[in-house]
C-alpha cells in the first residue's frame, strides 16, 4: 500500500501514546532504532512517489527524521508483524493546529496484505477512545488510487478537494481530503455537524447585477447559479469543477456609491495553466492589475479588477 502523503493541520497530540495491537501486528511508538528499518522503505522509488520529501540516501537521513518527528508534536506508531521483527511502516497522528490529520507508509514488500487497514483501524480506536479525537482527516494525492481506495475500505468518506506542491516536485497536484468523525467509526452510521460550515460566498454589492454575473460570465467563465427578481436584485454565481468546490460570489443590488477601488480583495486557487488561464481573460479585455509572477511564498499569481472595481487574485503553487 502505497503512503497516503497526508499533511493536513491536527491537534497536538504528543505526550499520548502508547503500544497498540490488532489481528496481525504490533504498532509501537515510533524509536530511533527504527531507523534502518525505516529506512529500507524510505529509499524505495515506489514507496516515495507520494511524499513530500525526496529518497532518503543513508539510514543517517532517516535517524535524522525520527528525531524530528519524536521531537514535534506528532505521535508516531511504526508496526510490525512480530515482536522481535523489523519496522514495517508507520501510521500517525500529524501535530499541528487544527483537524487532527493522520499519515502513513508502508514498505513496497508488504503491499496488498492489508497491514495498512489494520493499522490504521487499530489507530483511529486509539484516537478516538484514548485520545479524545472527535474527528480525523487524510489528504491524499489525487494520482494515488491504493490509498483512495484504503480509505473508503476503512469507512473514510470524501469531503473535497485542494491543490498543493511539494519543494521536490516541479508542478503541483490535487489533494482529495477524507475526513471521519469519532460517532460514524463507532456507529458505522454518516453523522454530520448540525452547525457544520459548509462554504463561504462573499457577497458584492453592485449597482447592476445583470451586468455583474455577465460579465463573470463572459469574461471570466464562472456559471450563473440563480438570480432572483426581473430585474435581478440578487445572484449567485460559482467557478469550479464541481457544484461544492471552487470560487462562489453572491452579487446584491444597491443604489449607493461603490468606492472606486474597493479595498476587498478575493484570492482564488487555480489549477496549473495559470498563465493560459490570464492569456485569455486579457484577450477578453478584463482590467489587469498584476500579470502573473512568482511569489517568494511558493506561489504564481496574477490579478484583475471585475467590472465594479472588485480585486480578483488568483494564484496556483509555483
Amino acid at each position: 500500500m502505497p503512503s497516503i502523503a497526508a499533511f493536513p493541520p491536527a491537534q497536538h497530540l504528543k505526550g499520548v501514546q502508547a503500544s497498540l495491537t490488532s489481528e496481525r501486528l504490533i504498532l509501537r511508538p515510533l524509536a530511533v532504532t527504527d531507523a534502518d528499518d525505516l529506512f529500507a522503505m524510505y529509499s524505495r522509488p515506489e514507496a516515495m512517489r507520494f511524499m513530500d520529501t525526496p529518497l532518503h540516501t543513508s539510514p543517517a537521513e532517516t535517524r535524522q527524521q525520527i528525531e524530528q518527528r519524536r521531537g514535534g508534536p506528532s505521535t508516531t506508531w511504526t508496526l510490525r508483524v512480530a515482536a522481535d521483527g523489523p519496522a514495517l511502516g508507520f501510521v500517525e497522528y500529524i501535530g499541528n493546529a487544527g483537524v487532527p490529520g493522520m499519515g502513513y507508509m508502508l514498505h513496497p514488500d508488504h503491499w496488498g496484505n492489508g497491514y495498512m487497514g489494520e493499522a490504521v483501524a487499530a489507530a483511529l480506536d486509539y484516537g478516538f477512545d484514548e485520545m479524545g479525537l472527535d474527528r480525523v482527516e487524510l489528504w491524499i494525492v489525487a494520482q494515488n488510487t491504493a490509498s483512495l481506495r484504503l480509505a473508503e475500505r476503512v469507512g473514510f468518506a470524501r469531503q473535497g478537494r485542494l491543490r498543493q506542491k511539494y519543494d521536490k516536485d516541479a508542478a503541483g497536484h490535487d489533494k482529495i481530503v477524507y475526513g471521519m468523525r469519532a460517532e460514524q467509526w463507532r456507529t458505522g452510521q454518516m453523522t454530520g455537524d448540525a452547525q457544520a460550515v459548509y462554504g463561504l460566498a462573499p457577497i458584492l454589492a453592485v449597482p447592476d447585477v445583470q451586468a455583474a454575473v455577465e460579465f463573470y460570465r463572459d469574461k471570466l467563465g464562472f456559471t450563473i447559479s440563480f438570480l432572483y427578481g426581473d430585474p435581478p436584485t440578487h445572484g449567485g454565481i460559482h467557478n469550479g469543477e464541481w457544484t461544492p468546490e471552487g470560487a462562489h460570489f453572491q452579487l446584491s443590488h444597491t443604489d449607493a456609491p461603490l468606492p472606486q477601488r474597493s479595498p476587498v480583495a478575493f484570492y482564488v486557487t487555480t489549477g496549473p495553466d495559470i498563465d493560459g488561464l490570464f492569456a485569455r481573460y486579457q484577450a477578453a479585455g478584463v482590467a489587469v492589475e498584476r500579470e502573473p509572477a512568482d511569489q517568494p511564498w511558493g506561489m504564481r499569481e496574477f490579478a484583475i479588477r471585475d467590472c465594479n472595481g472588485y480585486l480578483l487574485r488568483f494564484g496556483t503553487p509555483g
